[in-house]
């Protein structure tokens, strides 16, 4: 899913730096109002873990590549916010020492999988509902993961596909439908790998699932 430079036109690589820019800096606040005293820390640590799991790589078409995202991991063990700011860190590392993805392309990169990856944490809020101990909770989970590797997938193919250098190639009706198809599979493996890393991690160690400590204060409190 990470898209090398040259592949979209200046004025959407502009566009998507825009949007991903000014959401980074919303999460940022996020997150430093929700993790006063241990930032830092909580970003080092989680961002390694993802860069560990996203560099088993394989070709798809363009130039893009398929992968485990972990965006919807991030965001039950650290909440939404920071789980978008880990994940940046995540793709500017690879984008520079591995060229993983393109400098000029980071922007929308980020938007793909950062942003889409940590706010799908609201879908699992969405269809748990109050309780975050059902079979629900695990279900929101596996439907957020799938949603986010697709949503990202989308967002990747409409980017490159309305650029002018895929226009010949086909453009839209080539690039949405083959990015769709291979992240649809891809998201089943990714949806049931967070699925059971986050049940078992609920049932060893509940404390160490933030995110899901953010849902319930925000439930607490709604109900207060």
């Amino acid at each position: 899913m990470h898209i090398p430079d040259g592949f979209l036109s200046p004025e959407i690589t502009a566009f998507m730096w825009v949007i991903s820019l000014g959401m980074l800096f919303w999460a940022w606040r996020k997150a430093k109002a929700t993790y006063a005293n241990s930032l830092t820390s909580l970003l080092a640590i989680s961002s390694a873990f993802v860069f560990i799991a996203q560099m088993l790589n394989f070709p798809i078409t363009y130039g893009t590549s398929g992968h485990l995202v972990g965006g919807t991991f991030l965001s039950i063990i650290l909440g939404p916010y920071t789980a978008i700011l880990s994940m940046t860190i995540v793709l500017l590392m690879q984008a520079l020492f591995f060229a993983d993805g393109g400098i000029f392309a980071l922007g929308a990169n980020i938007f793909n999988m950062a942003i889409i990856g940590g706010l799908s944490f609201f879908i699992v809020k969405l269809i748990s509902g109050e309780n975050t101990s059902s079979r629900r909770f695990y279900f929101g989970v596996f439907a957020a993961s799938w949603l986010s590797v697709v949503l990202g997938a989308l967002a990747c193919g409409l980017e490159i596909g309305i650029s002018p250098i895929f226009s010949e190639a086909g453009g839209l009706t080539v690039t949405v439908p083959a990015m769709l198809f291979w992240h649809a599979l891809i998201g089943l493996g990714e949806a049931a790998i967070t699925t059971t890393i986050i049940s078992q991690l609920y049932r060893i160690r509940p404390t160490v699932l933030g995110g899901l400590n953010l849902m319930r204060r925000a439930i607490y409190a709604r109900d207060s």
